[in-house]
C-alpha cells in the first residue's frame, strides 16, 4: 500500500528492506525530535516564567524555536546532508511540519476525546505513531531525499 508515495505499508522500523544505516538515521531524527520537543517546552516556560511572555505569543516563539532546532539537527547530523540550505527545503520542511501537526491533533482527538485516553498519554501515542507513518517517511523523501539516498 502506498501513502502519497511515502512508503510501502509497513513500518520503517519493522520493513526488513529498510537498511541498518537507514534504522540509524529514524532514531536520530526520533531524538532530535525530543531535543526539539524539549528546547521548545522550556522556551515556553522561561518566555512566559521569567520574561511575562503572553501565552499565546510565547507558545508560537517556542514553537518556532523547536522547529528550527529540529529543522538544523535533523538536516545536518541526522541526515548528514551538506547541501546550503535552500528554499525548497525549508519550504518542504514547513509543509510536512504542518501535515505533522494536523494528524497528530488528529489523532489525539480520536485518543482523548473519542476513546477517553487521558490527553497527555494520547499526544505521546499519536506523535509516535505519526512520527512512523508519516514525519520520517515524508522528511526522508520530501525533504532531505539526497542524504536519505545516501543512507
Amino acid at each position: 500500500v502506498q501513502t502519497l508515495g511515502v512508503w510501502s505499508g509497513t513500518a520503517p522500523a519493522l520493513d526488513p528492506t529498510v537498511t541498518r544505516k537507514s534504522k540509524k538515521t529514524m532514531m536520530k531524527v526520533g531524538l532530535s525530535g525530543v531535543l526539539a520537543t524539549a528546547l521548545d517546552v522550556t522556551a515556553l516556560v522561561v518566555l512566559i516564567e521569567v520574561f511575562g511572555v503572553y501565552v499565546t505569543i510565547a507558545a508560537f516563539v517556542a514553537a518556532i524555536s523547536g522547529g528550527v532546532a529540529n529543522f538544523a539537527v535533523n538536516k545536518f547530523w541526522a541526515f548528514g546532508c551538506r547541501q546550503r540550505i535552500d528554499f525548497r527545503q525549508v519550504a518542504t520542511y514547513a509543509v510536512v511540519s504542518l501535515v505533522t501537526g494536523l494528524f497528530v491533533a488528529g489523532a489525539v482527538h480520536v485518543f482523548a476525546i473519542g476513546l477517553g485516553t487521558p490527553y497527555l498519554f494520547a499526544k505521546a501515542i499519536a506523535a509516535a505513531l505519526v512520527f512512523v507513518a508519516w514525519t520520517y517517511p515524508a522528511q526522508s523523501k520530501f525533504v532531505f531525499p539526497r542524504a536519505s539516498r545516501a543512507a
